[in-house]
């Protein structure tokens, strides 16, 4: 991205369509005023280094998403979340490249965990993956937006994603927390409890999980299970659960905690190895053995992601798999560290 003129922000808008900077929505015009705000929320310099692709020998320095935030919408105090999120898509783990790249039209899902989320008016309650929060959809975007204009990966170029899903324009939410009868994410994970911290994730679109008649925890966590299970994403990655509060509350009330819940749902989100080889999940011919031999969704309990979201009515949790048919992408958790006032 170079500097460029304009004679008004309408043209400003025009010219960055021209010149491919945006994700397909108008994007705010960045100037040297607009983006002065955004090196003062923080305390890293302009030329520190946050993220880098090797494969495509690029980087991402704060100014660079500075100029982002502020084409995707994002008010200043939106910033130290971006920075975080970045540092925790720089980790090999997560596989920034390949999830970009690849056919299966990956996301970044972000989780906000920790005071920041009340103090920038995050959405954790209903509508949570929808529009109308300016937190949630302009940090999200502004994830894309780097994705696009620093990284390089364009759709139908460096991004092949086959039909990609609505989440790559923004995936944002916060854990709610207030609603959740469990300790937050954030904390399972280390964490202080009055610190902030952010969890990328390489994700597909959420799957609905709708369940308004059954009264036992275990009902619920056999429909949640059931749709993890599902052959269509069934591989051996990560997995993340949103759990909306009248689920939580109804597991809670039965003595379920976080620890028994991944427990249950690994153990039942499960496939026979004769279903995997006839829908073309394995290769093979269905051998006699197959129908009592199981595999499991991820490598054990700990590789869901389990966190409350959503409005307070409603029996419609969700599931949302992981990048590619395997192990290719591990979430990660970072904390909010860089703020110039404390967000903790």
């Amino acid at each position: 991205m170079a500097v460029q003129e304009a004679a008004d922000a309408l043209e400003g808008i025009e010219l960055a369509y021209a010149l491919g900077w945006t994700d397909g929505l108008p994007a705010v015009p960045a100037t040297e005023a607009s983006i002065r705000p955004f090196f003062d929320a923080v305390t890293l310099p302009p030329d520190h280094v946050l993220a880098r692709m090797a494969t495509r020998q690029r980087s991402c320095t704060v100014e660079q998403a500075a100029i982002n935030a502020v084409m995707a919408g994002c008010l200043p105090e939106y910033f130290p979340v971006i920075l975080a999120a970045l540092e925790a898509m720089n980790e090999d783990g997560y596989n920034f490249y390949g999830s970009c790249a690849s056919t299966g039209g990956a996301a970044q899902f972000v989780v906000v965990n920790g005071p920041i989320r009340t103090q920038l008016e995050m959405n954790s309650g209903g509508n949570c993956y929808g529009p109308g929060n300016r937190a949630n959809a302009t940090i999200g975007r502004a994830l894309r937006l780097i994705t696009l204009n620093v990284f390089g990966m364009q759709p139908g170029t460096t991004d092949r994603s086959t039909q990609g899903h609505a989440g790559k324009y923004t995936f944002c939410i916060a854990e709610n927390e207030e609603a959740s009868p469990w300790e937050p994410w954030h904390v399972e994970q280390g964490f202080a409890p009055d610190a902030s911290a952010v969890t990328v994730y390489a994700a597909d679109a959420p799957h609905n999980i709708q369940n308004h008649i059954s009264q036992s925890g275990e009902g619920i966590l056999y429909c949640v299970a059931d749709t993890v299970a599902g052959l269509g994403a069934f591989s051996s990655g990560q997995s993340a659960v949103v759990l909306t509060p009248e689920h939580a509350q109804l597991l809670a009330r039965d003595g379920w905690t976080k620890a028994t819940i991944r427990a249950y749902i690994y153990e039942h989100a499960r496939r026979s190895v004769a279903d995997l080889k006839r829908g073309g999940k394995t290769e093979g011919e269905v051998q006699p053995d197959d129908e009592t031999t199981f595999r499991h969704r991820g490598n054990g309990p700990d590789d869901i992601l389990l966190v409350v979201a959503g409005g307070d009515a409603g029996g419609h949790s969700s599931f949302i798999p992981s990048w590619s048919r395997g192990r290719n992408s591990i979430r990660q958790t970072k904390e909010v560290q860089w703020a110039a006032t404390d967000t903790r």
